[in-house]
């Protein structure tokens, strides 16, 4: 059962882990600043495919070339991963790319793509990382943390404090992802279980997710062919907007 903690003791190991953003420097974060400096191997994970709006014939158009005043209505077609929008392009495939690769390529976003949500893992990407993810967790006890910038305009003001932190069994992610007073939020920033085996980050400004664990877990990510993993270091950028 899913139970909200009344401090956030549990989450502070994450916060010692990870690199401070330099603010002053800044040129997109790397893996480091997101995810514990504790694990062997780390990976991004796509928060969902891209998908085509059939209504748009056009692949040249640009959201940018769109006026703000424009209806604009999604016929949501079929889905397009990453890769296949790398080859299509001519973007190198590594790991690097991101989103921002094909805006930086094309000098904006394509109209006819529809991007993968920001801080939001797709409820059936969600479901093929728990899966791949309970073999090596059991029935160990898990963490949810949500931080304030999730929180912010869903819930009370009064009731953000620090963010919020859940426990409960690794299923339980879809409990709050589906229901009760973090209704609408679906994805935690964090989330890993408590021997910290491994830990998953999904920011509130990123279509993909972050994983940290061991090679082992690191394979069993990337043979998941309803997933598209990418493995990445501690130092990657997260996304670079000029290059």
């Amino acid at each position: 059962m899913i139970k909200k903690m009344n401090d956030l003791t549990a989450y502070e190991w994450i916060e010692k882990d990870t690199v401070s953003d330099d603010m002053e420097n800044w040129n997109g974060g790397k893996v480091g600043n997101l995810i514990p400096n504790r694990y062997t191997h780390y990976c991004k994970i796509m928060n969902s495919t891209f998908y085509r709006d059939r209504s748009i014939q056009d692949e040249t158009l640009l959201w940018n070339q769109i006026h703000p005043n424009d209806e604009v209505k999604i016929d949501l077609g079929e889905g397009i991963t990453l890769k296949e929008l790398a080859e299509k392009y001519d973007i190198p495939y590594d790991k690097k790319i991101s989103s921002k690769s094909i805006e930086r390529k094309l000098g904006g976003c394509p109209r006819y793509l529809i991007y993968p949500d920001e801080g939001r893992i797709n409820l059936d990407v969600l479901k093929e990382m728990t899966k791949v993810l309970a073999p090596f967790t059991k029935e160990k006890t898990c963490y949810f943390f949500y931080n304030i910038l999730k929180l912010i305009g869903r819930i009370s003001n009064d009731d953000i404090e620090n963010g919020h932190l859940y426990t409960g069994e690794l299923r339980d992610i879809f409990n709050i992802y589906n229901k009760g007073d973090m209704d609408g939020l679906a994805s935690p920033t964090y989330w890993w279980p408590e021997d910290r085996n491994w830990c998953m980050s999904t920011d509130y400004d990123l279509d993909f997710t972050i994983f940290g664990g061991s090679k082992q877990m690191l394979d069993a990510l990337m043979s998941n062919k309803k997933l598209e993993c990418i493995e990445v270091d501690l130092d990657t950028r997260l996304m670079i907007n000029n290059q």
